[in-house]
């Protein structure tokens, strides 16, 4: 599809307005249960944004290599009226995307009909999308939102989940292997191989309750929901791919990882594998922003980050794009990052060769970007990494580790197994041990 088309298969801008108003004070709103089981949800300690409803859909028909659809659709956003005094990040016309890992395939940014949005600042607004004149009472708006979160019918327990790991144990170890072996040879530095594991419930998971159980176990995470082809990409990411706030640009990535046992944390800073690893990782993602005209300021070296289960080194990469001429969206920012080598390799076409021949699944949206984009090309997308795909009562969970010369493979799958914890642990809580059957 040509962009020309995709131009016409949306709303001409000027047939709709983006209405964004300051909520008056009141009962805390939930956001979890405003995107509900079919909405999206983008909640971080910065930013919360909760969406329902469509008022456009922007497709990438070429994902994110598809340049052209790429700016079309930032253009898009620009042009949509927005009316209302507020004009930071998250407010007016804002789009959500998950895409796939598969930088190539077709992908889909939503901009939902109606919006919630609070920051650390303690605002809080409503955006209405749709053709003009919208309902501007801000009190009743409020109290919309707040029946939305109204609904308490009780699910049923989806029971006890069978798991099924993708590949077997062994064949995973096998995989580490031949990786390590084409880094002996020269033709990688780095790879990040994943697998997956496969959970059929008896009923269907609660995706609102799922969402909450991640938001307890990882308070500092980014937790996420999004509608995809017959059901739901959650999850709670740890790491930002990239933020755009004006000229201020940010990157966190991680690579890099311990469990909490004893001391095996502290000692990660000291690891050399795991900062040659984390190394790889930063140098790439900082020659790829500067050739976007980010002039870069990078800490002395990388700092620890705890989660529930594990450790991750990260390094906080901040820069600044000109004050003057033309700068690229959050938006075009991801699709030049995409894949860092966090989730592909060094180098990136070779890395993803090895990936391509030996995991054994599609990634789908496991490891691709989650976030938003607004009108101003303003906006947040972490890697969608510590997630799960839910189709009715099937659940796909990933979890990869990075592969470097010194991999030993039983330690790479303890690595995986760890990292599908959390995950499992929100989806049915208590059963870690279903892993390792």
């Amino acid at each position: 599809m040509t962009t020309d088309r995709l131009s016409l298969a949306l709303p001409r801008p000027d047939h709709l307005v983006a209405t964004t108003m300051a909520l008056p004070p009141g009962s805390p709103l939930d956001p979890v249960a405003l995107a509900g089981e079919d909405g999206v949800l983008f909640a971080s300690r910065r930013l919360v944004l909760a969406g329902r409803g469509e008022a456009a859909r922007l497709e990438l028909p070429g994902g994110l290599d598809d340049t052209e659809a790429v700016a079309r659709a930032t253009a898009w956003l620009a042009s949509v009226p927005v009316h209302g005094a507020l004009d930071h990040p998250g407010t007016g016309v804002v789009a959500h995307g998950a895409l796939p890992f598969d930088r190539a395939e077709p992908a889909t940014l939503i901009v939902p009909a109606v919006t919630y949005g609070a920051d650390d600042q303690g605002r809080e607004w409503v955006t209405v999308v749709g053709p003009p004149p919208p309902e501007r009472n801000a009190r009743r708006w409020r109290a919309r939102l707040a029946a939305l979160t109204a609904d308490t019918t009780d699910r049923a327990d989806p029971g006890t989940p069978t798991v099924t790991p993708v590949p077997a144990p062994g064949d995973y170890t096998s995989a580490v292997t031949n990786a390590v072996a084409a880094i002996a040879l020269g033709q990688i530095a780095k790879v990040v191989l994943g697998r997956s594991a496969v959970l059929d419930f008896t009923g269907a998971p609660d995706i609102s309750v799922t969402a909450r159980r991640l938001q307890a176990a990882e308070p500092g995470c980014t937790v996420f929901t999004h509608p995809v082809p017959g059901g739901v990409f959650l999850g709670a990411s740890p790491e930002l791919l990239v933020s755009r706030r004006g000229t201020a640009v940010s990157s966190h990535p991680m690579a890099g990882t311990a469990g909490l046992e004893g001391d095996r944390a502290d000692q990660l800073l000291g690891s050399a594998k795991d900062r040659w690893e984390h190394q790889l990782v930063v140098e790439e993602i900082t020659r790829t922003l500067a050739d976007q005209g980010v002039e870069i300021e990078l800490p002395p070296g990388p700092s620890l980050m705890r989660l529930r289960s594990v450790a991750h080194l990260v390094t906080r990469i901040e820069g600044q794009l000109p004050a003057a001429g033309p700068r690229p969206s959050v938006l075009e920012l991801v699709a030049a990052l995409h894949p860092t080598p966090a989730v592909g390799g060094v180098p990136r076409d070779q890395a993803l060769e090895i990936i391509a021949m030996l995991e054994t699944a599609s990634r789908g949206r496991w490891a691709g970007p989650v976030g938003w984009v607004d009108g101003r090309g303003d906006g947040d997308w972490v890697i969608g990494i510590r997630s799960a795909t839910v189709t009715g009562r099937r659940a796909v969970l990933w979890a990869g580790a990075g592969i470097v010369a010194d991999s030993l493979p039983e330690a790479e799958l303890a690595e995986t197994t760890i990292k599908l914890v959390p995950v499992l642990e929100a989806l049915c809580p208590g059963r870690a041990d279903l892993l390792n059957r």
